[in-house]
């Protein structure tokens, strides 16, 4: 009889799990809501909606269920393109409690490959429980702009502090993500709390071709005013392209050393120094024998000084400094000191920033800007003696073949006239 009990009583509780399982809600059925936006865009299970080609799609899943439940998940995934290289482009969320009738929005985010080309594609949304699953699949339409370009980095020289009166140097990466190729694109960089800036142009930047290539700008050079006050600034980026329509800005931050602090020099020190520079700008060739930048420093004080004198903020050049870097100038004396320069093989043709200094002790008393326009490769001497010999040779060749045969031809005229001579004196006896 007991046996009889134990099996009827198995046989309840499996009948109540049974009828447990299947009393639960399918998940579909407990649904009262789902919405799906990409990019401020309202997607349709029905029509695909166009979309702007982006590094990312930030996707905001809003829904709602009819009755609470637990351990959910939202899953979106970009579905449609080659993913050969194995990169899926999904994302999901953590398991969370869904309370019936509240509205949730989950944001996620698709990030596309570098390797994306335009066209057709759907955007699947999953939400999960514990036992069981929704799909809806949302066709969308992803463009490539046009006119498009990203700036990837901003490179600052010195990277985090610079001292007042000092050079700051700016190099700007950037990337072609558009349909077209871009012609004249500016590059800006400026601080605006001082009033600076300066620009560059890159004659062309290619269209986006599947790789992730960028292009880097020349060094832009800025001078920090001598009275700027120390602090945080911001630098700001500014890129405008196709035609000057376009425009893309980007900022980072730069702090700067007053020239009232620690090792800076005063105005007393600065007026006892006179300091003068030749030329701002002068033609160099790439690979040649260089140019000279003069620099006249003169002690107006009554005590004997001892200078430095460096070049820096130019790796596409080679400095030398004669006679020496280091001078001592008598009270009332002046001396001149030669900034010797000349552009590496991989120096880039055009306008190239340089900065030279001239120092007191740990004092900065003046960071003079310099510029040298980079021309081609010059021919050096050796060749051109080389070129004149080889030319005189061929001019002495041709000299010697004319002189061979006018005396070739004043034999054979003189062998004629003798013959004919010989004939008329026989004749004539």
């Amino acid at each position: 009889m007991k046996k009889i009990i134990s099996v009827f009583m198995l046989f309840l509780v499996g009948l109540l799990a049974i009828s447990a399982v299947s009393a639960a809600t399918p998940l579909d059925e407990k649904l009262r809501y789902i919405g799906v936006e990409v990019n401020d865009v309202s997607l349709s299970s029905t029509d695909a909606r166009n979309l702007e080609k982006t590094e990312e799609l930030d996707v905001i899943v809003m829904f709602s269920l009819n009755e609470s439940t637990d351990d959910v998940r939202v899953q979106v995934e970009l579905t449609g393109y080659d993913n050969s290289d194995k990169s899926l482009v999904e994302d999901e969320t953590d398991l969370f409690d869904v309370k019936a009738n509240q509205v949730y929005d989950k944001k996620l985010t698709l990030k596309l490959p570098v390797r994306f080309e335009q066209g057709e594609y759907s955007i699947k949304v999953r939400i999960d429980d514990k036992t069981d699953s929704i799909t809806v699949l949302y066709p969308v339409w992803i463009d490539a702009k046009s006119n498009l370009i990203e700036i990837k980095d901003i490179v600052l020289s010195p990277e985090n502090e610079v001292e007042a009166g000092r050079a700051l140097l700016t190099t700007v990466r950037i990337k072609n993500r558009g349909e077209q190729a871009e012609e004249d694109v500016k590059i800006k960089v400026s601080i605006p709390a001082l009033g600076i800036s300066a620009s560059d142009y890159i004659d062309e930047l290619d269209e986006e071709d599947g790789t992730d290539d960028s292009t880097t700008s020349e060094e832009l050079y800025m001078r920090i005013p001598e009275n700027a006050e120390s602090g945080d600034y911001t630098v700001k980026v500014e890129v405008t392209f196709d035609d000057g329509d376009e425009t893309e800005t980007a900022t980072t931050t730069i702090k700067i050393i007053s020239a009232e602090g620690e090792g800076a020099a005063t105005p007393a020190e600065t007026t006892k120094t006179i300091i003068t520079a030749g030329p701002s700008i002068q033609d160099v060739a790439r690979g040649g024998a260089g140019v000279v930048y003069p620099v006249t420093i003169s002690n107006a004080g009554t005590n004997a000084k001892t200078y430095t004198i460096s070049a820096d903020g130019a790796d596409w050049a080679e400095f030398r400094i004669s006679p020496t870097n280091v001078v001592t100038i008598a009270p009332g004396e002046s001396k001149a000191i030669y900034v010797y320069l000349s552009a590496k093989e991989t120096a880039t043709a055009g306008e190239n920033s340089f900065a030279v200094t001239i120092k007191s002790g740990e004092t900065v008393l003046k960071e003079v800007s310099l510029k040298a326009n980079v021309t081609a490769a010059a021919t050096s001497s050796w060749s051109k003696i080389k070129r004149a010999l080889e030319i005189g040779l061929v001019v002495l060749v041709v000299l010697l073949v004319i002189l061979g045969l006018i005396i070739g031809f004043n034999k054979l005229k003189g062998s004629e006239e003798e013959g004919e001579g010989k004939e008329d004196s026989q004749t004539y006896y």
